[in-house]
């Protein structure tokens, strides 16, 4: 498989704090990748650098083989990147069709013709009926984001990133406040992302039966560092990891 994303020693600075400290790694084309780590160990910030909402300090990301450092990130979602967030970012008062509309334009628009300019090389339009069917949305279009139950609230977080048509979805923790039933969901709809829509995965996950369960590999940070890299069962079994991370009596039941 070819590189999809490459980072190569991708750092982050605010004043004297480094949050992402010479990171590198590839995504494959139709690979699931995990970043996994303790709290503060700068994940969310590194996928806030790749998508363009924080300029890199050093380093550079390359996307299907152009350079994507420090470009606006409604340029990388026009790439093919989209991301979604751990919070649920929705409009609220708006129906579940009208947020799929909005997040169309929005992620791919900067000005008032970049949207139409997007389609003008042959990219397709995203359906908006097909991409609520395939969330688990399809019967409640009309109904208003605010009134859906958390767990469809992420889903149709989910749903947003899709009208973007992303070749490279970047997903931050998709399991989060999820009950047990959501998150195997979740995980199937991960799966079926990439199995159904070709669509790469780079995700940021606490859940680690979920990310045991999905990935292909993984890269373990720690204080914005790196400090391994491979297989689930060659990072769950990483000294380093269980010390800085899982802990020697984690399981993954």
């Amino acid at each position: 498989m070819s590189a999809l994303l490459e980072v190569q020693g991708l750092t982050r600075r605010f004043g004297g704090l480094t949050a992402v400290s010479d990171v590198s790694f590839a995504v494959s084309e139709g690979e699931i990748f995990g970043v996994i780590g303790p709290n503060g160990a700068g994940k969310t910030t590194l996928f806030n650098v790749i998508a363009g909402h924080y300029k890199p300090s050093a380093g550079t990301a390359t996307f299907s083989g152009r350079g994507i450092s420090g470009l606006r990130s409604d340029v990388i979602a026009r790439l093919g990147i989209a991301r979604t967030f751990q919070a649920v970012h929705l409009f609220a008062a708006e129906t579940v069709a009208e947020n799929l509309r909005r997040a169309r334009v929005l992620s791919t628009s900067h000005g008032p013709f970049a949207y139409l300019r997007s389609f003008g090389t042959g990219r397709r339009e995203p359906d908006l009926r097909d991409v609520a069917t395939f969330v688990g949305l399809g019967p409640l279009l009309d109904q208003t984001a605010g009134g859906l139950a958390y767990g469809l609230q992420k889903m149709l977080g989910i749903g947003m990133a899709l009208m973007v048509t992303p070749k490279l979805l970047l997903m931050d923790e998709p399991a989060a406040g999820l009950n047990p039933s959501e998150k195997r969901a979740a995980s199937a709809l991960i799966r079926r992302l990439r199995d159904e829509r070709g669509i790469s995965i780079l995700l940021v996950e606490h859940d680690m039966p979920l990310v045991m369960g999905v990935c292909d590999r993984i890269l373990v940070v720690n204080q914005g560092k790196p400090i391994a890299i491979g297989s689930p069962d060659a990072v769950k079994a990483d000294p380093a990891v269980i010390d800085a991370y899982l802990g020697d009596d984690y399981e993954f039941a």
